[in-house]
């Protein structure tokens, strides 16, 4: 694995798969990706059974946890527990994160 990734990389390959995610280091006991959302694009994931840190890197929008909205800006920081519902929405230009998992 590398030890330096930088993000344009990334994108392009993000970009390539046509997804609106990307997992870039999947270790034992850590998991790091981006996700990406344009305006109207669904925010389709699932519960994750691990608690999971999001950085939004650009973008606005909202988060919803639990059936609670949230505002999300660049440079925040979102906590998600475990297995529970959370989703992006209505952002009004593209969303960047990136996201943090144990394992």
């Amino acid at each position: 694995m590398e030890k330096i990734i930088e993000l344009e990389s990334l994108m392009s390959q993000l970009e390539h798969e046509g997804n609106y995610f990307l997992d870039f280091v999947n270790l034992q006991h850590l998991q790091v990706g981006i996700l990406r959302l344009q305006p109207r694009e669904e925010d389709i994931q699932e519960p994750h059974p691990f608690d999971e840190i999001y950085f939004v890197i650009r973008g606005d929008g909202h988060i919803l946890i639990n059936n609670k909205k949230y505002n999300i800006k660049p440079h925040s920081f979102i906590y998600v527990p475990a297995n529970t519902e959370h989703r992006f929405f209505g952002n009004t230009e593209e969303i960047l994160v990136a996201y943090f998992f144990g394992n």
